[in-house]
């Protein structure tokens, strides 16, 4: 037998790319994700030794913004409060938080059971703090987030438990 033959597999062991689009959409948003946070870390670690305030001050005045404004006197009253062991501190976090994204994203767009189980524990141990953050600071971008992460359990427990009953009448069948 040749080499060439050898290594190709036969076209019943080849598995199709994406069988499930559903799962492939999650894995994106969970890439989109990552990408942001990574972004939020990678602009936390350049901004820990700038002097925010003149920062914000410059984009305030671009901006046109009023400074007498009570919002933007409100976030120029806070940016004074940053300092550089907290940015770094926001960094690992995020930088965590991305790693924890990209190893769910990458199972579930290979279509591994443990990727769903994965998010499905995450899901479901961030859900709470989500609900509270929403009820403290009510907005449409906490509410799409929170939604999306409830439909997302949804249909990976529906996945899960459809495949577990499968498995069991194959089993009974046999």
């Amino acid at each position: 037998m040749s080499d060439t033959a050898s290594n190709n597999p036969s076209p019943a062991t080849v598995k199709p790319p994406h069988r499930n689009r559903i799962l492939l959409t999650i894995a994106l948003f969970k890439f989109f994700k990552a990408a942001a946070l990574i972004t939020a870390g990678i602009l936390a670690l350049t901004f820990r030794h700038a002097n925010l305030t003149v920062i914000a001050t410059h984009w305030m005045d671009k901006f046109r913004l009023d400074p007498h404004n009570k919002y933007v006197d409100w976030g120029l009253d806070h940016v004074k409060l940053v300092h550089a062991k907290q940015l770094e501190m926001l960094a690992a976090g995020t930088f965590v938080y991305a790693i924890l994204f990209l190893v769910e994203g990458i199972g579930l767009y290979r279509e591994k059971v443990w990727g769903e189980y994965l998010v499905i524990v995450e899901v479901c141990l961030l859900m709470p703090f989500e609900a509270i953050e929403l009820v403290a600071k009510p907005d449409l971008i906490r509410v799409g987030l929170l939604i999306a992460n409830i439909l997302i359990l949804i249909y990976l427990l529906y996945l899960r438990i459809k495949t577990v009953r499968r498995e069991r009448r194959e089993k009974l069948a046999h």
